[in-house]
């Protein structure tokens, strides 16, 4: 630090003095330092889609506040956020999902987002996995899912589109192109020819 000499003015020795030790404003209270027991009812009184931002803003957040119930689900998809993002809930797996994930059918009538049975809709996906006694997808279901047939195939019973042209036949594309292909050998009488050549 640099002396101060006689000769310089006094009003210059007064800059260069240290300040006097600014007194610290007390620390505002973070809303992270309230107690667990104020965080739970600050997010009861949120509501969708507000509680669902404060959970996913930290660990501590979206372990504290349990997840929505079926009602608030369905409650939920009724909101504005919903509306505009065109989400729907499944019963099964208890999310907000888009109508692409579900089947035609899930999305109209009854099982609509008005609808009497809306609280009986599921996903494609959960559809899929088996579970005994409740109502799911099996072999030979058709499935509409935005104007695309999917199906269960009766053959190789994986989920997949469904083949054109396959007469009502619940079978997917790559069974009915190999389904097809047979029975155009038999009837050119292919398979004979190869039976006896070979």
């Amino acid at each position: 630090m640099e002396q101060i000499t006689d000769t310089q003015p006094k009003c210059l020795s007064r800059m260069i003095q240290p300040l006097p030790p600014k007194t610290r404003p007390k620390p505002i209270p973070q809303f992270m330092n309230l107690p667990p027991e104020l965080h739970i009812l600050i997010a009861n009184l949120l509501i969708f889609p507000d509680i669902i931002h404060l959970k996913l803003t930290c660990t501590y957040f979206n372990d504290l506040i349990p997840p929505l119930s079926h009602h608030e689900l369905l409650q939920a998809e009724l909101t504005a956020f919903a509306l505009a993002h065109d989400v729907y809930t499944c019963r099964y797996c208890l999310r907000l999902r888009p109508a692409g994930k579900f089947a035609d059918r899930m999305l109209r009538r009854g099982r609509g987002r008005y609808g009497r049975d809306a609280e009986r809709r599921f996903c494609v996906e959960c559809g899929l996995m088996p579970r005994s006694g409740t109502a799911r997808y099996g072999p030979g279901a058709q499935i509409v899912v935005q104007g695309v047939m999917f199906v269960i195939c009766m053959v190789c019973r994986e989920f997949a589109v469904g083949g054109k042209d396959c007469k009502g036949i619940a079978i997917c594309g790559s069974c009915w192109e190999e389904r097809t292909t047979r029975e155009r050998d038999f009837r050119d009488g292919t398979h004979l020819r190869a039976s006896l050549l070979g």
